[in-house]
């Protein structure tokens, strides 16, 4: 017989592998697999299993919490991104080392098994003789071989848990290690940048947001490539599992054959249920719910149909709906049909028509000459504040005026044009300088992260651009400045005008006046036009850098 990756098969004559020799291959395989689980060569190179203690799998906590315990929680939610990969390698210790000890404790139990079946198999014959029971003893050592072979699969595969268990702790653990010195870093720079931040006007704080995010990815990186040498690991090690289950297959199938339950024997012999005639069954309930073989209806007791009210049949065939006992057709204060054939509308008991307050034509004109009376009320217009036809205005042409016009009104003063996105919420007021710094400290964190090149966007500058168009109010707007009249003022933190920011907001940053939305679009644009921040600023102090004159206002 074959099975997948070891063949077995009786002994022939031409010398082939008999079965106790493909038993002995397939525990040689299986012992082959096990040895390369122990030894790691699953592993991806740069990664090892130490001596981790596998408790660091259950480790719940935050591990930015030394930035909050220092004080800087506020620099949390810029590099928060840091948690999710050592959340996803949060696991259940008991759980996988009580899967890896059931297996090899399977293992060990079946190689006692294995050892106790040779021992009964060699006493309970030993006064057995001849060809059959020297075919007897071959039979049980292989059976009991076969039983080695799974036995050595149990401890594979709980050997193999208990390795990813022990590499999920090693991975685990060095990404919390990565954490913690990213985090160290991060609080020693916010530190310095908050001891410049008085000389600085609070750009040392974005300055500093900006290093704290730029270690964050660096760190993130490195987390990143060893999670992924973590799962090229797992994936090796499944192969090396389904290898070893296609090998427990084959053992399996063998103890079958010589256990004699191989495929090919003959199936268990079943006594059918007797086929039954649905016809007869139908035929039996007929003859059962009828009178002598014909079918009849109940008939009330051979009674008369009893009268109840509703449709009685005319004799000689003839049909009529029903007459309410022979009397009259009631009259319902409907629809009246008129004697003689002839058709009427109803007459509301032959009134005259009513009159209604909708449209009237003019009594004896074939053509309209007057437009309708909408709702006469007896030929008296209405007052009831809807519509009213009026006369045509005078035109007013006096000055050369559009004739048709009306003249303005004296003293009208014609409202300011706040464009697209209309006016401020609220006049606003300049943030603080902690504020300003961590607003720009996320627009640099979300342009970074849209492929904006960070050697263009320097905090400082921006912080300095901040100060001279809005003084730091989120709210600020210049109707004075070129454009405002046509809806084009300078808005919010940056001074984008509505055109600017529709061109370059940032998807799901929608809001001109919120700080973080109006620096990503404000940015975006003076990158594009001057090339970076530095340029931008020179043309915002009278400089030439640029392709153009600045379209922000100073």
């Amino acid at each position: 017989m074959t099975t997948t990756g070891t063949t077995t098969s009786t002994t022939t004559a031409s010398g082939a592998r008999t079965a106790e020799q493909g038993a002995q291959n397939l525990t040689n395989d299986i012992t082959s697999v096990k040895s390369s689980i122990e030894r790691g060569d699953w592993l991806e190179a740069g990664l090892g299993a130490t001596n981790v203690a596998m408790d660091v799998i259950g480790i719940m906590g935050d591990p930015l919490q030394a930035a909050g315990s220092a004080g800087f929680g506020w620099i949390i939610s810029h590099i928060s991104f840091l948690r999710k990969p050592f959340e996803a390698l949060f696991g259940d210790v008991n759980s996988i080392l009580g899967s890896a000890g059931g297996w090899t404790k399977t293992g060990s139990q079946l190689t006692q098994t294995a050892e106790s079946f040779r021992q009964a198999a060699v006493k309970e014959t030993t006064s057995w003789v001849g060809a059959a029971a020297d075919g007897y003893r071959k039979a049980a050592a292989t059976q009991a071989q076969g039983l080695d072979a799974l036995a050595q699969v149990s401890k594979a595969i709980g050997e193999t848990v208990k390795q990813a268990g022990q590499l999920l702790a090693e991975v685990r653990n060095a990404v919390l290690d990565f954490i913690n010195k990213c985090v160290q870093k991060v609080i020693q720079i916010i530190i310095e940048a908050l001891a410049k931040a008085w000389l600085s006007f609070g750009a040392s704080i974005a300055e500093g947001i900006a290093r704290s995010v730029a270690t964050a990815v660096q760190t993130a990186q490195k987390i990143a490539s060893k999670v992924q040498k973590f799962v090229s690991s797992l994936q090796k090690i499944i192969q090396a599992v389904q290898k070893v289950v296609q090998l427990a297959k084959a053992v399996k199938q063998l103890l079958e054959t010589i256990g004699g339950k191989a495929a090919g024997t003959a199936p268990a012999q079943t006594t059918q249920a007797p086929q039954v005639n649905p016809g007869q069954l139908d035929q039996a309930a007929n003859t059962q719910y009828s009178n002598n073989g014909q079918t009849n209806q109940a008939n009330y007791g051979q009674q008369q149909v009893p009268g109840y009210g509703g449709y009685q049949p005319l004799p000689q065939g003839q049909s009529n709906s029903a007459n309410y006992g022979q009397r009259p057709t009631p009259g319902y204060g409907g629809y009246q049909q008129p004697s003689g054939g002839y058709t009427n509308p109803a007459n509301y008991g032959q009134g005259t028509t009513p009159s209604y307050t909708g449209y009237q034509p003019p009594a004896g004109q074939g053509s309209y000459q007057q437009p309708p009376t909408y709702g006469n009320y007896g030929g008296n217009t209405p007052s009831y504040g809807g519509y009213q036809p009026i006369q045509q205005p005078t035109p007013y042409t006096p000055g050369g005026s559009t004739p048709g016009t009306l003249p303005p009104t004296p003293g009208q003063v014609t409202p300011p044009n706040y464009g697209t996105s209309g006016p401020p919420p609220t006049p606003g007021a300049p943030a603080s300088m902690v504020d300003r710094a961590r607003w720009i400290g996320s627009a640099v964190e979300i342009l970074v992260a849209h492929g904006v090149d960070p050697s263009k966007i320097d905090p400082g500058l921006i912080a300095q651009i901040v100060d001279r168009q809005s003084g730091g109010n989120p709210h600020a707007i210049d109707m004075s400045a070129p454009g405002a009249a046509d809806g084009q003022a300078p808005k919010g933190i940056m001074g984008v005008t509505d055109q600017q920011f529709q061109q370059h907001q940032v998807p799901g940053y929608q809001n001109i006046w919120e700080p973080v939305d109006n620096m990503l679009a404000g940015i975006k644009h003076l990158v594009q036009e001057w090339g970076s921040i530095m340029d931008a600023l020179n043309a915002l102090n009278g400089g030439t850098s640029g392709t153009g004159p600045m379209t922000i206002q100073a």
